[in-house]
């Protein structure tokens, strides 16, 4: 029996967490919610029905577990959900009892093993790990504008799921053509098997808003038949079923020179959350041929995010590496590897690949 069937609610489970996210996003009104409860034979009288849907499904879930509803309850959400939608294979695992991995962690088996240069830091790029945490006021205006570019090019940036027997996993993928992603080919495959995906859902706007609330995501299903890229280079596109919203901006896949020294942003979602920016000490500090190293914080779950300069160009995509140092003070003790931009570019001409 599936652990997130029991009493009470395993809040903990990455499983159980997963559940009242898909129930939130998928039936995202009070009265959708409530609906499906009181079909699950749930007693909605002593919840408070009106409050924020994402709150509300924390309720009913608690109640459900706590009258061994929870199974009735994700039959009824099945039984609303297409055969065609991308989070529909979720459901039938649950249903099934299977044993479902869900794991964040897309990284290669070697999870320290980079495909460039060493991960170790040098001296010299342990001195860019600036103390100071304060700019100049004459950097203001340039900060601006950068922000101003990402916070236009990050609704691009989307969360993906994907599914494999029994096991489904989280990174980032962002929109580089009107029906194609980029992410990491290790995101795409098994990192067992290096089988492709089965499934692979692309979840753009799963935000927080400036106010603090919760924005409902939006589902988009991938073509998992789609998936092309290179391994040596860990870089993978998959077009989607669907268009894409003119909304959603395309980021220009385009060659760029990355400089050392300069600041390198990340639009991510770390260890599979809310969409989030990198961008204090984010310096980069080395640039190869093929790939690109910074010091901007990352999570398991942030392979396949966009790096970006301060003119909010492209410059690479983000692969392996942490949080260089949780200490202030301290130099940092891990860095990050990115796919050059170019080398991406260079692959997809080489594949014949055409971004449509």
């Amino acid at each position: 029996m599936c652990v997130i069937f029991g009493f009470p609610f395993p809040w903990h489970d990455p499983v159980a967490q997963e559940l009242h996210r898909l129930l939130y996003l998928l039936f995202p009104t009070p009265q959708q919610a409530t609906l499906l409860a009181v079909k699950a034979g749930i007693d909605m009288g002593v919840i408070w029905q009106q409050q924020a849907a994402v709150f509300l499904w924390k309720d009913i879930l608690d109640a459900a577990a706590t009258g061994a509803l929870t199974r009735q309850l994700v039959v009824i959400a099945n039984q609303h959900i297409t055969e065609q939608h991308p989070n529909k294979g979720f459901f039938i695992d649950l249903l099934d009892d299977r044993n479902i991995t869900f794991t964040s962690d897309m990284s290669p088996k070697d999870t320290n093993t980079f495909l460039g240069a060493s991960d170790v830091v040098s001296e010299p790029e342990a001195l860019l790990y600036y103390d100071d945490l304060t700019i100049s006021t004459g950097q203001i205006p340039t900060l601006i504008m950068t922000l101003s570019k990402l916070a236009e090019l990050s609704s691009g940036v989307c969360k993906l799921t994907v599914g494999f027997p029994g096991m489904q996993m989280a990174g980032t993928g962002f929109r580089i053509g009107q029906k194609t992603l980029l992410t990491n080919w290790h995101v795409l495959h098994n990192p067992t098997s290096g089988k492709p995906a089965d499934t692979v859902a692309a979840e753009f706007e799963y935000e927080q808003n400036a106010d603090g609330s919760l924005r409902a995501g939006k589902p988009i299903c991938g073509d998992a038949a789609s998936i092309v890229g290179s391994q040596a280079d860990d870089w993978a596109v998959i077009r989607t079923v669907d268009l894409l919203e003119d909304a959603w901006n395309v980021i220009p896949l385009l060659p760029a020179t990355p400089v050392e020294g300069q600041p390198a942003y990340i639009v991510q979602h770390p260890g599979g959350t809310r969409k989030r920016l990198g961008f204090i000490r984010n310096q980069i500090s080395q640039v190869t041929t093929r790939f690109v190293y910074y010091l901007t914080d990352t999570q398991p779950g942030s392979s396949g995010s966009p790096v970006f300069d301060s003119e909010g160009r492209l410059i690479a995509l983000h692969r392996a590496g942490g949080t260089p140092q949780t200490a202030i003070g301290k130099p940092p003790v891990k860095k990050n590897e990115g796919v050059h931009v170019n080398q991406i570019v260079s692959g997809l001409h080489t594949a014949g690949i055409t971004l449509i």
